[in-house]
């Protein structure tokens, strides 16, 4: 097995690897496009490049076997990407699914807080094998509450600009918006989250400690 990030942030975020993932095929699928003449039909070039740079990724992460069952997911809506917007002949379905899976968890991060288990907390409480004993505090439990709501805002965001362009088809718009909506929205939410998770339970690690002394 390939070593780690060492540091918990870099991880979240998927590693340097995780980084070029995010970055590199889409800015070479607009590079393409923008450099290649428009044509009738689907832009080939643009998109083969972009899914086998994508796939190639995938496949180090397999042979690295760093979370290979999100890897082959990953391999799978690639793929499945690339056959629909072929199917249909409309380039714009190669982004459908992205959009699908944005508004599919931005509705289970919402519906996580409405109904008074925000999934930030859940994660946390599994993460740390603390359970869901930040329910029982309000502090805690509020924190974790509007650190759901920032990922309820990211999803949001992305499918209130993607899908406007996927209605007008603009295929290079949305290669564009995938570039920019994607891991530059990611960082700073996994950023404020780590942030804030870690300084709410090195506040209970402190309280423990009090209580120890006195």
């Amino acid at each position: 097995m390939a070593p780690q990030s060492s540091h918990p942030l870099l991880r979240a975020i998927g590693g340097p690897l995780g980084i070029a993932e995010a970055i590199i095929p889409p800015a070479v699928f607009v590079t393409v496009l923008a450099l290649t003449p428009s044509v009738v039909g689907l832009p080939w070039l643009a998109m083969s490049t972009s899914a086998g740079l994508a796939v190639v990724f995938i496949l180090v992460r397999v042979f690295r076997r760093e979370g290979t069952t999100q890897a082959i997911a990953g391999l799978i809506t690639v793929l499945a990407s690339v056959v629909l917007a072929a199917l249909s002949n409309r380039a714009e379905n190669n982004f459908i699914i992205g959009i699908v899976t944005n508004a599919v968890y931005g509705s289970v991060f919402l519906i996580s807080v409405l109904a008074g288990w925000p999934l930030i907390g859940v994660a946390i409480g599994l993460f740390t094998k603390k359970g869901h004993g930040w329910r029982r505090d309000k502090h805690q439990r509020k924190v974790l509450t509007w650190l759901t709501i920032v990922w309820v805002a990211m999803f949001a965001i992305r499918v209130a600009v993607e899908y406007p362009l996927y209605l007008a088809g603009n295929v290079a718009g949305l290669g564009l918006v995938k570039l920019l909506l994607g891991l530059p929205l990611y960082a700073p939410a996994v950023l404020l989250t780590w942030l804030f998770v870690r300084g709410m339970f090195a506040e209970g690690v402190d309280q423990e400690e009090q209580k120890q002394v006195s």
